[in-house]
């Protein structure tokens, strides 16, 4: 499932921006999850969290292209200057 949420970052402390997570996202029956921030902030659930890489960057893809972030060819871009 992919929700496309839209979220100013108003909601914050001196530290921290919070951002809501829909209750019935499937990685929140975990509780924990790991938080990676950088040009992007990427929130895995701990089941998955383990899995081999290729399941985080497939989900991870997936989930931009329905958000209209990149498309297929961008995909294909990036592929080919890693190789």
């Amino acid at each position: 499932m992919v929700q496309i949420l839209y979220q100013d970052l108003s909601n914050s402390d001196s530290n921290y921006y919070y951002i809501g997570i829909p209750k019935d996202w499937s990685g929140a029956s975990d509780n924990e999850v790991t938080v990676i921030v950088d040009d992007v902030c990427v929130i895995v659930p701990q089941t998955i969290a383990g899995a081999t890489g290729e399941l985080i960057v497939l989900r991870l893809l997936e989930a931009m292209m329905a958000g209209e972030i990149i498309d297929a060819g961008d995909i294909q871009k990036a592929i080919e200057h890693i190789l």
